[in-house]
Order: C-alpha cells, then sequence, then structure tokens
C-alpha cells in the first residue's frame, strides 16, 4: 500500500482503489479470454493420414452439425405426408420404410457430428461414425425401395432397338444372356448390396477409403438401371438430377482437408439430391 501523506490523500486513495482494484482484476480476466481464443478462423485442417480419420476444425464441425440438423424436422414431416398421401398398403409401407430412412440418416449424422464437436469419449464418436457410414447404405436401399415395390415392371429389354441404339446397356444385358432386366427382380438385391456394404465398411473402417466410396457408387448407380435408361416415366429427370447431386457431392466427400468445409458442402449436395428423389416419391408414386 503507498504511502499516504495527508488525510486528502487517503480520502482520494479510498475512493478510487475499489475501482482501480476492479478494473485491474477485468484487465485480467479480458486478457486470458482473448488469449484462449484463436486468432482467425480455422476453415479447415491438414488431410487424414491413410488408415486415420479426418479431425475437422472447429468450424468445420460446427456447420457439419447444422446442415444436416436443420433437415431432421422437415424430413419428420415429409414422412407424415408420405403416409397421408398413401391410397394402398404398399404404397404407406414403401414410404414409410423410406421416410424412416431419410430421418435416421439426418439424424445419426447429426448425432455423430455434434458428438465430434462436444463430447471426448472417442468410443462414442467411433460408435456414431460407423453408424453414419451405414446409413449411407441403408439410405441407398430404401431410396429405391418405393420404386422397386410400386413400379415393378419396369425393365429393359436386352433387345437393340432404335430408341436404344444409343445406349450400351442392352447390348450388355445381351452379352450376359440376360433378356430381360426387370426392377422386381432388384427389390431384394439392393438390401442384400447394402448389407454387404455395411459388413465390408464396418471391418474395414477407415481402411481403403477409396475404394468404399466405390462401393457406394456401385451400390447407388446399378439398381438405377432400369429407371434411368428410358425417358418414358414420369419421375425420371428427378431421380436423374438427385443422382446428379449425390456424385458431385461425393467431390466434397473425398476433399477434407483440401476444401474449406469440404464435409458440410457434401451435406448439402445430400440434402438437395435426396429432397429431389423425395419430390418424385411423393408425386408420382403417392396417392
Amino acid at each position: 500500500m503507498p504511502t499516504l501523506s495527508s488525510p486528502l490523500d487517503k480520502r482520494i486513495y479510498t475512493s478510487t482503489w475499489p475501482n482501480i482494484h476492479a478494473y485491474r482484476q477485468f484487465s485480467l480476466k479480458m486478457s486470458s479470454l482473448k488469449a484462449s481464443l484463436p486468432t482467425k478462423v480455422q476453415w479447415k485442417n491438414p488431410p487424414a493420414k491413410p488408415g486415420e480419420a479426418y479431425q475437422p476444425s472447429l468450424i468445420e464441425q460446427i456447420a457439419n452439425v447444422f446442415t444436416h440438423g436443420v433437415c431432421i424436422l422437415p424430413a419428420v414431416y415429409a414422412t407424415w405426408l408420405l403416409m397421408q398421401r398413401a391410397s394402398t398398403p404398399t404404397q404407406f409401407w414403401a414410404g414409410l420404410i423410406y421416410g424412416i430412412a431419410l430421418v435416421l440418416l439426418f439424424t445419426v449424422s447429426t448425432a455423430f457430428h455434434t458428438t465430434c464437436c462436444l463430447c471426448n469419449n472417442s468410443r462414442m464418436r467411433d460408435f456414431l461414425h460407423r453408424g453414419d457410414r451405414a446409413m449411407i447404405y441403408i439410405f441407398i436401399a430404401s431410396s429405391y425401395f418405393p420404386w422397386l415395390s410400386l413400379m415393378p415392371n419396369l425393365s429393359i429389354a436386352a433387345e437393340v432397338t432404335s430408341k436404344s441404339s444409343s445406349s450400351l446397356l442392352p447390348r450388355i444385358l445381351s452379352s450376359l444372356g440376360v433378356s430381360t432386366l426387370v426392377a422386381a427382380d432388384l427389390r431384394w438385391l439392393v438390401w442384400f448390396l447394402a448389407a454387404m456394404g455395411i459388413l465390408y465398411q464396418q471391418i474395414f473402417h477407415e481402411k481403403y477409403k477409396w475404394l468404399e466410396t466405390l462401393i457406394y457408387v456401385l451400390i447407388g448407380l446399378l439398381p438405377s438401371l432400369p429407371f434411368v435408361h428410358g425417358d418414358d416415366f414420369q419421375g425420371v429427370w428427378e431421380l436423374k438430377l438427385g443422382g446428379a447431386f449425390y456424385i458431385i457431392g461425393l467431390i466434397f466427400f473425398k476433399a477434407d482437408g483440401r476444401i474449406p468445409l469440404a464435409h458440410a458442402i457434401w451435406h448439402i449436395h445430400v440434402a438437395f439430391g435426396a429432397s429431389m428423389h423425395y419430390y418424385a416419391v411423393f408425386t408420382y408414386l403417392m396417392g
């Protein structure tokens, strides 16, 4: 405490010391807070090493949570609309399976990214990460299920006609000895492929990532052949546009650490692709 030479000095010191002390305490707290905050926003981290998962920056984690979190309630409402529009038991169950998978896709993804952002439990993160990847396969299969169930007679003939002469698919079917590829034949095959994809993903989690992506593409595209081959039924262009969103989104799915917010951009492509496919199911298959 400083030496006070007069009563006036004592009064001045007594009246100003609490304010000076409080100001110093506030300054120390603000200095500590500033030191704990990042000096700049880190939009991405370095790419993951082979066999390891990418570690997103904080802003990436927030974006990942937001971009799929905002889709959960709309997906629930969209599922309810499918139930209301269905006019037959087959439509009801096809729409219900599709809608549940749609809701779970966004819910599991949001839960995983929220856990990564807030929780240090590595076992929980790994469990939800595996679940997030498995939901991709389940969603692919369930997206086809309404079409394969409600349009079972849609087919591709191996015979080359004037309409199909520009496509290689009929020629490939003919060379394989397949006369006709019918949508109904793929109804359960797509679920079998999804199960095999999940099994592979659980065994080789975070290994051979490009092979894993290739499996996603193959399982996503092969069952679509009866649909995208022709333009003679309603909904084909919505299916093609939705598929284009997914395919373009894969560029960002594989660009973590190279493109800022790459995974969140992938989420946005998934949301748009799912919206286009939902519109087609709701408009052309239900009611």
